[in-house]
C-alpha cells in the first residue's frame, strides 16, 4: 500500500507537466534578460528600489533570476520577482512550482489572483487616507490593463535553505467570485494569476537568492475553493508539510502592517481593507 501511495504522489506532478506551462520565459532563457518578468514596482511604497536588485545569471547549471540584496534590505523590505500576469479562469484548479537556491536568505513563494478593481481613484485615495495601505495588493492602470487588486494568495511549501537547488510545488483553487468593499458590496472575479518569489532574512547583511523554472499549469480537476471571511483552502504535500491559504496581507510581502483600527484591513479578511 505504501508503494502505491508513493507512486501516486510522484505521478501527480508528472501528470501536470503533460499540460501547458502558462508562465512565459519560465526558465530565463530568452535572449532578452527578464523578458515578461515583473520586478520594477515604482507604485509600491516598499519596493521602489527593487529593480536594482534583480538580474539574470547562471548558477549551479541553471539559468535563473538572482535577487542580490544590499546591507539592511533583507531584514526590512526584502526583494522579489513576479511572473507576467496570466489570464485566469475563475474557480479553476492550478498546479504551481518553483525551483530555489537559497544559500543565505529565506524565501516565500506565492500564487496570487487579481481582479479588476471596481473602485475609482478617489475611492482608493479615501481608503488610504483612513490608514489602509493598498500599494502592495493593487496594480495601477498600466501597460494597457485596468487597475487590478489582489483578492487571493496561495502560499507554496517553504523551500529549504542551502547550497542546492530545491523544487517546491502544490495545487490550489482560485475563487470563482470574491467580495470586496464595505460589507462586500463589490463582487469581483479573478482575471489574472501570477507567481511571486520573495526573499528576506532577519539580518543586516547583504546576500543573494536564486529562482528559476516557474511553472503554472491549469489542471483538469477542481479542489474545494477558498471562502470569504478568513482562511482559504488547506493544503499538504508529499513531504508532510501542511498549511492554509490566506486572503492577502498588507504592507510588506512577508510582514503585513498592523491595522490602526479593528476594521482597517485585518490580514485575513481582505474585504475590510476596501472602504
Amino acid at each position: 500500500m505504501r508503494a502505491v501511495l508513493s507512486a501516486l504522489l510522484l505521478a501527480a506532478p508528472l501528470a501536470a507537466w503533460s499540460q501547458q506551462n502558462l508562465v512565459p520565459n519560465w526558465n530565463f532563457t530568452d535572449p532578452t534578460p527578464l523578458k515578461a518578468w515583473r520586478y520594477d514596482f515604482p507604485y509600491q511604497d516598499w519596493y521602489k528600489k527593487n529593480a536594482g536588485y534583480v538580474s539574470v545569471v547562471s548558477m549551479e547549471g541553471k539559468r535563473c533570476a538572482q535577487i542580490s540584496l544590499p546591507p539592511g534590505v533583507a531584514g526590512n523590505e526584502g526583494g522579489k520577482i513576479e511572473t507576467a500576469l496570466i489570464p485566469a479562469e475563475p474557480g479553476a484548479t492550478y498546479y504551481a512550482e518553483v525551483e530555489c537556491l537559497l544559500p543565505e536568505f529565506s524565501a516565500m513563494l506565492h500564487a496570487e489572483a487579481y481582479a479588476v478593481d471596481p473602485r475609482d481613484e478617489e475611492a482608493r485615495a479615501a481608503a488610504e487616507a483612513k490608514g489602509a495601505r493598498l500599494t502592495v495588493q493593487r496594480i495601477p492602470p498600466r501597460e494597457g490593463l485596468p487597475a487590478l487588486v489582489m483578492i487571493f494568495r496561495a502560499q507554496l511549501p517553504v523551500a529549504q535553505k542551502g547550497k542546492q537547488w530545491v523544487k517546491v510545488g502544490r495545487e490550489f483553487t482560485i475563487p470563482d467570485e470574491w467580495p470586496i468593499g464595505t460589507d462586500g458590496k463589490f463582487k469581483v472575479k479573478p482575471a489574472y494569476l501570477c507567481l511571486k518569489a520573495y526573499t528576506f532574512e532577519g539580518t543586516p547583511n547583504a546576500g543573494k537568492s536564486y529562482f528559476t523554472n516557474f511553472k503554472l499549469v491549469k489542471l483538469n480537476k477542481k479542489l474545494p475553493p477558498p471562502t470569504p471571511g478568513g482562511q482559504g483552502g488547506t493544503w499538504s504535500n508529499a513531504s508532510g508539510q501542511t498549511g492554509t491559504d490566506r486572503e492577502v496581507g498588507l504592507g510588506k510581502d512577508h510582514k503585513p502592517v498592523p491595522p490602526k483600527k479593528k476594521d482597517e484591513a485585518p490580514m485575513d479578511n481582505i474585504k475590510d481593507a476596501f472602504k
